[in-house]
């Protein structure tokens, strides 16, 4: 199954599910992530009215990304509120509060990725710091010994969270990493938007021609068989071939493969 959280619900393998109307971040399970909020199927109960940007899972526990920014966690309902840092670092985003778009867990730590802000740091999510990284910052992926960041200015990598650099051939508005096949995957705001890596340090456009993301676009997934790209349609890409799959639809913020 393919689900795509768009700006205007939620599809299932191209057909409409849920919450119509709303613009949609990331779904998990029964949990709606959207501008307008946190939502809950099946009645679409609405548990949280800021905007939610992301759920997270993180060593056996949900949490949504809220603006802030903040961590909720949705099973003990507690909070990790950095609204402080925000106002401390002078953090701004253009769509409201900052946010966190992504964590991971990598080497001995936590890390987070905030937009548009530091790169923040520590063994547990309480005592998250700023690192001196500081970008429009939009995806993590750890892989092979590096983290990748996917930021408005490219895909940089780091082996140790001090000396962060600028991918070969990653320049561009970058979202979205996966790794899928024994590749590293991500797209940028272009007409041929993907690029596959096998190392993270070097990236090499795959040349197709697609649909273009937009602005907030995570439009990679993995299929046993293929890359899943979606924004206004969806395909399975194999190599260089590219099959649409469905589509026209909303835009996808975010699609998951499961």
């Amino acid at each position: 199954m393919i689900v795509e959280a768009t700006d205007d619900g939620v599809y299932r393998d191209g057909e409409p599910f849920c919450c119509r109307g709303r613009d949609v971040n990331d779904v998990f399970e029964d949990y709606v992530c959207a501008w307008e909020g946190l939502y809950r199927l099946p009645t679409e109960e609405k548990v949280d009215r800021r905007s939610c940007w992301r759920l997270v899972q993180l060593e056996g526990r949900l949490y949504a990304s809220l603006e802030g920014p903040v961590l909720r966690d949705l099973a003990a309902d507690k909070e990790v509120d950095l609204r402080w840092l925000t106002e401390e670092l002078g953090w701004y985003s253009p769509h409201g509060p900052p946010h966190m778009t992504d964590v991971a867990s990598f080497g001995d730590a936590l890390v987070a990725a905030v937009e548009v802000g530091h790169m923040l740091t520590r063994p547990s999510l309480e005592e998250l710091k700023p690192l001196r990284f500081k970008h429009d910052q939009h995806n993590l992926l750890p892989a092979g010994g590096l983290l990748l960041i996917a930021t408005a200015g490219g895909i940089y990598y780091t082996r140790d969270l001090a000396d962060f650099r600028l991918a070969q051939g990653g320049e561009g508005y970058a979202h979205a990493l996966v790794s899928c096949g024994g590749r590293l995957y991500s797209h940028v705001m272009e007409d041929r938007p993907v690029m596959e890596s096998e190392d993270g340090v070097r990236w090499r456009n795959i040349g197709v021609e697609l649909p273009r993301p937009s602005f907030g676009t995570t439009g990679l997934g993995c299929a046993g068989e293929g890359v899943v790209y979606s924004t206004t349609s969806t395909y399975l890409l194999r190599g260089s071939r590219a099959e649409r799959l469905w589509g026209p639809h909303p835009m996808t913020r975010r699609v998951i493969s499961l």
